[in-house]
């Protein structure tokens, strides 16, 4: 299966977030753990992708292992994961979540 890339976006965020050392990983984590394949699929588009993984790395706050526990989350139920980010009542949070500096 092909994976959906990252947005430029999404990879900036990430940069902010997480220690250099980290990054490599990160990236890699959560290319292969959230893509278009998460139980109960994802209908749309990939808005709504970008839209869950900002979700993960928001609630990671830069911590591998929150990483890995908000990525658990979202394959168990990817609205959760909104709503722990505070994006799930609300189309446009996560845009301007992604847009904030650091």
């Amino acid at each position: 299966m092909t994976q959906t890339p990252l947005t430029p976006r999404l990879t900036a965020k990430m940069a902010a977030l997480f220690a250099s050392e980290d990054l490599a990983f990160a990236e890699q984590w959560l290319l292969a753990e959230i893509d278009d394949d998460l139980p109960g699929g994802i209908p749309g588009s990939l808005i709504l992708l970008e839209r869950i993984r900002a979700a993960v790395l928001k609630c990671s706050g830069g911590s591998l292992d929150k990483l890995g526990r908000a990525t658990s989350l979202a394959r168990q139920d990817w609205r959760d994961v909104l709503m722990a980010a505070d994006f799930g009542n609300n189309l446009d949070a996560h845009e301007a979540w992604l847009n904030e500096p650091g």
